[in-house]
Protein backbone atom coordinates (compact mmCIF):
# COMPACT_ATOMS: atom_id res chain seq x y z
CA UNK A 1 0.00 0.00 0.00
CA UNK A 2 1.08 3.13 -1.27
CA UNK A 3 1.94 5.76 2.06
CA UNK A 4 3.47 9.03 1.99
CA UNK A 5 6.97 8.38 3.00
CA UNK A 6 9.64 9.55 0.32
CA UNK A 7 11.80 6.70 -1.08
CA UNK A 8 15.75 6.93 -1.86
CA UNK A 9 14.92 7.50 -5.23
CA UNK A 10 12.35 10.23 -4.64
CA UNK A 11 15.18 12.06 -2.69
CA UNK A 12 18.06 11.58 -4.79
CA UNK A 13 15.83 12.65 -7.64
CA UNK A 14 14.43 15.62 -5.97
CA UNK A 15 17.68 17.26 -5.48
CA UNK A 16 18.25 16.31 -9.59
CA UNK A 17 15.62 17.91 -10.67
CA UNK A 18 16.35 21.15 -8.85
CA UNK A 19 20.25 21.11 -10.19
CA UNK A 20 18.52 20.74 -13.39
CA UNK A 21 20.15 17.84 -14.19
CA UNK A 22 17.07 16.07 -15.66
CA UNK A 23 13.65 16.82 -15.85
CA UNK A 24 10.97 17.08 -13.20
CA UNK A 25 10.54 13.42 -12.11
CA UNK A 26 12.91 11.54 -14.19
CA UNK A 27 16.19 9.55 -12.07
CA UNK A 28 19.90 10.99 -12.80
CA UNK A 29 22.23 8.41 -14.01
CA UNK A 30 26.13 8.29 -14.57
CA UNK A 31 28.10 10.81 -12.45
CA UNK A 32 25.01 12.78 -12.18
CA UNK A 33 23.76 9.88 -10.25
CA UNK A 34 26.42 9.59 -7.84
CA UNK A 35 26.95 13.33 -7.06
CA UNK A 36 23.39 13.28 -6.29
CA UNK A 37 23.34 10.56 -4.19
CA UNK A 38 26.22 12.10 -2.21
CA UNK A 39 24.58 15.22 -1.31
CA UNK A 40 21.20 13.38 -0.11
CA UNK A 41 24.08 11.42 2.47
CA UNK A 42 25.62 14.48 3.55
CA UNK A 43 21.37 16.19 4.15
CA UNK A 44 20.71 13.05 5.82
CA UNK A 45 23.67 13.07 8.22
CA UNK A 46 22.90 16.69 8.95
CA UNK A 47 19.73 15.58 9.65
CA UNK A 48 20.62 12.79 11.62
CA UNK A 49 22.74 15.02 14.14
CA UNK A 50 21.27 18.29 14.00
CA UNK A 51 22.02 21.11 16.20
CA UNK A 52 19.54 22.21 18.86
CA UNK A 53 20.07 25.72 18.14
CA UNK A 54 18.38 26.50 21.55
CA UNK A 55 20.93 24.33 23.70
CA UNK A 56 23.83 24.18 21.36
CA UNK A 57 23.77 20.52 21.77
CA UNK A 58 23.16 17.40 18.96
CA UNK A 59 19.68 16.50 19.28
CA UNK A 60 18.82 12.63 20.41
CA UNK A 61 15.72 11.48 18.38
CA UNK A 62 13.82 9.19 20.26
CA UNK A 63 13.37 7.13 16.74
CA UNK A 64 17.56 6.42 17.00
CA UNK A 65 16.78 4.42 20.43
CA UNK A 66 16.56 0.96 20.50
CA UNK A 67 15.94 -1.75 23.43
CA UNK A 68 18.32 -3.89 24.26
CA UNK A 69 18.73 -7.55 26.28
CA UNK A 70 21.36 -9.76 26.55
CA UNK A 71 22.35 -12.19 29.34
CA UNK A 72 25.45 -11.40 31.92
CA UNK A 73 27.12 -14.89 31.76
CA UNK A 74 29.13 -16.15 34.93
CA UNK A 75 32.91 -15.81 34.91
CA UNK A 76 32.69 -13.20 31.55
CA UNK A 77 33.15 -9.37 32.34
CA UNK A 78 33.53 -8.27 28.76
CA UNK A 79 30.87 -8.12 26.39
CA UNK A 80 30.11 -6.71 22.95
CA UNK A 81 27.37 -4.44 22.08
CA UNK A 82 25.30 -4.32 18.97
CA UNK A 83 26.96 -3.57 15.86
CA UNK A 84 24.78 -0.40 15.03
CA UNK A 85 25.71 0.97 18.86
CA UNK A 86 26.18 4.44 18.96
CA UNK A 87 26.09 5.25 22.80
CA UNK A 88 23.37 4.71 25.95
CA UNK A 89 20.38 6.03 25.76
CA UNK A 90 19.51 4.45 29.80
CA UNK A 91 21.14 2.65 32.61
CA UNK A 92 22.03 -0.67 32.44
CA UNK A 93 19.23 -2.82 34.16
CA UNK A 94 18.75 -5.89 35.45
CA UNK A 95 15.76 -7.85 34.83
CA UNK A 96 12.45 -7.37 37.15
CA UNK A 97 13.22 -10.94 38.09
CA UNK A 98 16.80 -9.90 39.20
CA UNK A 99 16.11 -7.79 41.97
CA UNK A 100 19.16 -5.86 41.55
CA UNK A 101 20.33 -1.51 41.35
CA UNK A 102 20.82 -0.55 38.08
CA UNK A 103 24.14 -0.20 37.50
CA UNK A 104 26.42 2.80 37.75
CA UNK A 105 28.89 3.81 34.90
CA UNK A 106 32.54 4.11 35.60
CA UNK A 107 35.55 4.77 33.04
CA UNK A 108 37.31 1.76 31.79
CA UNK A 109 40.44 2.41 33.86
CA UNK A 110 38.35 2.62 37.07
CA UNK A 111 36.84 -0.90 36.20
CA UNK A 112 40.42 -1.93 35.71
CA UNK A 113 41.50 -0.56 38.82
CA UNK A 114 38.76 -2.22 40.58
CA UNK A 115 40.06 -5.63 38.82
CA UNK A 116 43.50 -4.77 40.27
CA UNK A 117 42.61 -4.11 43.58
CA UNK A 118 40.07 -6.75 44.02
CA UNK A 119 39.05 -9.22 42.07
CA UNK A 120 35.78 -10.81 43.16
CA UNK A 121 32.57 -12.71 41.48
CA UNK A 122 28.93 -11.61 42.64
CA UNK A 123 26.12 -9.52 40.88
CA UNK A 124 27.54 -6.78 38.78
CA UNK A 125 27.67 -3.56 39.87
CA UNK A 126 29.40 -0.97 37.89
CA UNK A 127 29.85 -0.56 33.86
CA UNK A 128 32.10 1.11 31.46
CA UNK A 129 31.66 1.17 27.81
CA UNK A 130 35.06 1.48 26.03
CA UNK A 131 36.24 0.95 22.08
CA UNK A 132 37.30 -2.40 21.36
CA UNK A 133 38.87 -2.66 17.84
CA UNK A 134 38.62 -0.43 15.19
CA UNK A 135 37.84 -1.65 11.57
CA UNK A 136 37.70 -0.91 8.19
CA UNK A 137 34.23 -1.84 7.35
CA UNK A 138 32.31 -1.05 10.57
CA UNK A 139 34.76 1.35 11.97
CA UNK A 140 35.35 1.79 15.79
CA UNK A 141 32.98 -1.16 17.87
CA UNK A 142 32.34 -0.74 21.81
CA UNK A 143 32.88 -3.30 24.16
CA UNK A 144 31.00 -3.75 28.09
CA UNK A 145 32.63 -4.32 30.70
CA UNK A 146 31.13 -5.41 34.14
CA UNK A 147 32.25 -5.49 37.90
CA UNK A 148 32.34 -7.52 39.52
CA UNK A 149 32.73 -9.97 37.27
CA UNK A 150 28.99 -12.31 37.38
CA UNK A 151 28.77 -14.96 39.83
CA UNK A 152 26.00 -16.44 37.44
CA UNK A 153 23.93 -15.77 34.43
CA UNK A 154 21.90 -12.26 34.51
CA UNK A 155 19.54 -10.91 32.58
CA UNK A 156 20.39 -7.33 31.70
CA UNK A 157 18.54 -4.81 29.76
CA UNK A 158 19.04 -1.05 28.44
CA UNK A 159 18.00 1.51 25.21
CA UNK A 160 20.89 2.97 23.13
CA UNK A 161 21.32 4.85 20.54
CA UNK A 162 22.16 3.65 16.93
CA UNK A 163 23.74 4.52 13.70
CA UNK A 164 21.18 4.03 11.10
CA UNK A 165 22.69 2.25 7.89
CA UNK A 166 23.46 4.05 4.86
CA UNK A 167 20.82 4.36 2.65
CA UNK A 168 21.36 2.03 -1.01
CA UNK A 169 18.55 0.68 -2.29
CA UNK A 170 15.78 2.60 -4.54
CA UNK A 171 13.04 1.42 -2.26
CA UNK A 172 15.00 2.48 1.29
CA UNK A 173 13.42 4.70 3.57
CA UNK A 174 14.99 6.76 5.75
CA UNK A 175 14.08 6.59 10.14
CA UNK A 176 12.18 8.63 11.43
CA UNK A 177 8.83 7.78 9.66
CA UNK A 178 6.41 10.11 7.37
CA UNK A 179 6.48 13.40 9.63
CA UNK A 180 10.36 14.19 8.98
CA UNK A 181 10.12 13.56 5.56
CA UNK A 182 9.85 16.72 4.54
CA UNK A 183 13.10 18.37 6.84
CA UNK A 184 15.01 15.41 5.16
CA UNK A 185 14.28 16.79 1.71
CA UNK A 186 14.81 20.25 2.52
CA UNK A 187 18.38 19.21 4.32
CA UNK A 188 19.34 17.52 1.22
CA UNK A 189 18.36 20.47 -1.17
CA UNK A 190 19.84 22.72 1.17
CA UNK A 191 23.26 20.86 0.88
CA UNK A 192 22.78 21.05 -2.94
CA UNK A 193 21.82 24.56 -3.01
CA UNK A 194 24.98 25.27 -1.05
CA UNK A 195 27.38 23.17 -2.35
CA UNK A 196 26.68 23.14 -5.96
CA UNK A 197 24.79 27.03 -6.41
CA UNK A 198 27.47 28.85 -5.19
CA UNK A 199 25.70 29.72 -2.44
CA UNK A 200 23.85 32.28 -4.32
CA UNK A 201 20.26 31.19 -2.20
CA UNK A 202 19.81 29.75 0.77
CA UNK A 203 16.32 29.21 1.18
CA UNK A 204 16.13 25.30 1.27
CA UNK A 205 19.14 25.47 3.85
CA UNK A 206 17.15 28.18 5.92
CA UNK A 207 13.64 26.08 5.29
CA UNK A 208 15.51 22.99 6.58
CA UNK A 209 16.77 24.65 9.43
CA UNK A 210 13.07 25.50 10.63
CA UNK A 211 11.89 22.23 9.81
CA UNK A 212 14.41 20.43 11.81
CA UNK A 213 14.20 23.08 15.28
CA UNK A 214 10.41 22.18 15.32
CA UNK A 215 10.84 18.18 15.10
CA UNK A 216 13.42 18.97 17.87
CA UNK A 217 10.98 20.89 19.66
CA UNK A 218 7.99 17.94 19.12
CA UNK A 219 10.40 15.21 19.76
CA UNK A 220 11.81 16.72 23.47
CA UNK A 221 8.11 17.66 24.45
CA UNK A 222 7.28 13.95 24.19
CA UNK A 223 10.80 12.70 25.53
CA UNK A 224 9.47 12.20 29.19
CA UNK A 225 6.75 13.65 31.90
CA UNK A 226 9.35 16.25 33.08
CA UNK A 227 7.95 19.70 34.64
CA UNK A 228 11.55 21.18 35.80
CA UNK A 229 13.01 21.63 38.66
CA UNK A 230 11.04 21.59 42.01
CA UNK A 231 11.97 23.15 44.99
CA UNK A 232 10.52 24.19 48.47
CA UNK A 233 9.60 27.52 49.68
CA UNK A 234 11.99 27.97 52.40
CA UNK A 235 14.87 29.25 50.38
CA UNK A 236 14.06 26.73 47.27
CA UNK A 237 15.84 24.18 49.26
CA UNK A 238 14.62 20.66 50.68
CA UNK A 239 16.34 19.78 52.90
CA UNK A 240 18.58 22.27 53.56
CA UNK A 241 21.43 22.70 51.57
CA UNK A 242 19.94 20.23 49.06
CA UNK A 243 18.31 21.11 46.13
CA UNK A 244 15.67 18.43 44.92
CA UNK A 245 15.39 18.77 41.85
CA UNK A 246 12.62 16.37 40.06
CA UNK A 247 14.26 17.08 36.64
CA UNK A 248 17.93 16.06 35.81
CA UNK A 249 17.92 18.38 32.21
CA UNK A 250 16.94 22.13 31.34
CA UNK A 251 15.96 20.96 28.06
CA UNK A 252 12.43 19.74 28.19
CA UNK A 253 11.50 22.28 30.54
CA UNK A 254 7.77 23.41 29.06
Amino acid sequence: MANLHLTYVELYTRVSNFLGLTDYGTAPTSTDLTLCQDIVARGYRQFLYAVNLRTGKIHQWNFLKKFYTFTAIADKWKYAVPEDFSELASPIFFDSSELQPNLVKQSAEQILSMRSDVLTNEWPQFYAITPSTYDIELGTTYELWLYPTPDQNYTMNYFYRFDPLKLSATTDLTVGGIRVCEAILESCLGVAETQEEDNTSTHHQAEAVKLIQALITSDTITDTDKIGNLYSDRERQWPPQRPYLVNFSDDNIY
